[in-house]
């Protein structure tokens, strides 16, 4: 028999490997408080830490380039604007930079925050010009 430890670290395992980092990271948390000497737990709950940010970024991503397009569509676009739109995008790529690396999230989330990546910063250089 699965102490409850071992038995929600399995959980929070399965979750992560399914996407859904914000089950994993509560059931992997929770295995890890009940037995701090849980390595698994404590992977899976570190591990869901970093995806949330990734997935986090995607979600920012989509809620910037939706406001970046509503704004962009516009016959005239004033200052006040365009500097809206410049800080939805330097947060974007600040944003991205600032992702911690893990071997262990899919190769598919990391592939969309790169493309989101990329396309905010080709905006960003075709509007504002070249920005490190």
């Amino acid at each position: 028999m699965l102490n409850d430890s071992y038995r929600l670290s399995l959980e929070a395992r399965y979750y992560f490997e399914n996407g859904e980092y914000n089950k994993a990271y509560e059931k992997s948390k929770e295995a890890y408080l009940l037995d701090p000497y849980n390595r698994m737990a404590f992977t899976v709950y570190t591990q869901s830490q970093i995806a949330k940010e990734w997935q986090n970024f995607l979600n920012d991503a989509d809620k910037y380039f939706k406001k970046i397009e509503e704004i962009a569509n516009k016959d005239h676009l004033n200052d006040k604007e365009r500097q809206r739109v410049k800080i939805m995008l330097e947060i974007l790529l600040d944003e991205y930079k600032n992702l911690k690396p893990s071997l262990l999230i899919s190769d598919d989330l990391k592939n969309k925050a790169k493309l989101q990546y990329e396309k905010a910063k080709k905006i960003y250089e075709k509007v504002f010009a070249k920005r490190d």
